[in-house]
């Protein structure tokens, strides 16, 4: 993708566009998971969701949300988030990487900076060498250095994911100015590592003081309850990206960790520029996105698991600005890879008006010049129709 349209995609916002009628809400494929279909693929965020607005849970409602510059920037999961903590509680920012692994991935629910010594890693690159990613990024140092991070809603904790290591350093956590807790990170050998920790009632600001050799995959930053949703959407992912630069087994555990309600992936934008609707790409595509499905399904088995697919798109390479042919063959291929993994599915190809749709959404001031990313108006319709398609 040119830096030229992504910088358009993740900024420009039709302002003075007519207005369409209130979209339609997600038509979520929820496949059966048993042959009685007495379970299926969503029932992990329904059971969750219940217990939230029941107030019995013992932990926040969390979405997990894997995707690449269409839900980077944090519109489209601000927007659900905003929805759900309307519906049950602001459960915090949730998951967050140290520092953003791509200049243009945001987070609207925290405030993040990071001193000059830290070096980032994403899936999308650079590649940690050893492919270790946590949930798609890393932040190392090898000499020192502080993040900084100030919610924009109450949080009562915090849950770091590190890696334990040779010649590790120490990492001081400090709420408000004041020491909670150091760790030493001193290994025989590498270790994926974890440390709940509860704040200090009213924590603003916490700090992450580095000292020596460390790698942070991330945080948690949550509440007791409400609703959380992480952002993990990267800009310049693919499925292939995630599959081939983070080590599975690493992933699993990670995620695992994190134990989210509802695992949500949404990848294609990227491979709609170059994937042949027909032949071996295609094929690999529904192959790799299969596999990614597996390792979440591994990893959190009692969760709900929803594939959500590319929004339509024109090809702005070519002068006639065609509909992309690989966008309705890709639909069907996750659409596939999903329904044989357990995994809900839905088609936003066929739900803003399939092939050329994007140019009535252009038209209407709802994705911008490069016809693949939604403005904010854009970005709000789409977590308004799928938060009326989760919840109803």
């Amino acid at each position: 993708m040119k830096a030229g349209w992504l910088v358009i995609a993740l900024c420009t916002v039709a302002d003075s566009a007519p207005k369409l009628e209130v979209a339609a809400p997600a038509t979520l494929d929820d496949p059966c998971l048993d042959k009685a279909c007495r379970r299926h693929a969503l029932d992990g965020f329904r059971t969750a969701l219940a217990a939230q607005r029941a107030h019995t849970a013992a932990h926040p409602l969390r979405v997990s949300w894997f995707g690449d510059s269409l839900t980077a920037d944090d519109q489209i999961t601000n927007g659900l988030r905003h929805r759900l903590a309307g519906l049950v509680g602001d459960g915090g920012p949730g998951f967050v990487f140290g520092a953003p692994p791509h200049p243009f991935c945001q987070h609207r629910a925290i405030a993040r900076w990071a001193s000059e010594e830290w070096t980032v890693h994403g899936i999308s690159a650079p590649i940690a060498a050893d492919r270790l990613l946590g949930l798609g990024g890393s932040t190392e140092t090898e000499a020192g250095g502080t993040l900084r991070f100030v919610p924009t809603s109450p949080i009562t904790s915090l849950d770091l994911h590190y890696l334990a290591q040779p010649s590790g350093g120490s990492l001081e956590l400090v709420a408000d100015g004041t020491q909670i807790t150091k760790l030493d990170t001193r290994a025989a050998a590498k270790k994926s590592m974890f440390l709940a920790v509860e704040l200090p009632a009213g924590t603003r600001a916490i700090e992450l003081r580095a000292h020596g050799r460390i790698r942070l995959f991330g945080a948690s930053f949550e509440a007791k309850v409400g609703a959380v949703v992480d952002n993990l959407g990267i800009v310049n992912a693919t499925a292939k990206a995630m599959h081939d630069h983070n080590m599975a087994e690493h992933w699993h555990n990670q995620l695992a960790h994190r134990a989210p309600d509802l695992v949500v992936i949404m990848y294609g934008t990227n491979e709609a520029e170059w994937l042949s609707p027909k032949g071996s790409s295609m094929d690999e595509h529904e192959k790799l996105f299969g596999e990614i499905l597996g390792i979440a399904r591994a990893a959190v088995p009692e969760a709900a698991c929803l594939v959500i697919s590319p929004l339509d798109q024109l090809d702005w390479h070519d002068e006639k600005m065609l509909p992309r042919t690989s966008i309705p063959a890709m639909v069907e291929a996750q659409h596939r890879a999903a329904t044989a993994h357990g995994c809900a599915f839905w088609d936003t190809y066929a739900w803003m008006g399939g092939s050329g749709s994007s140019a009535g959404w252009y038209k209407h001031g709802l994705i911008v010049k490069d016809f693949q990313h939604p403005t904010s108006e854009g970005a709000d319709r789409i977590a308004e129709a799928l938060f009326t398609g989760l919840t109803n």
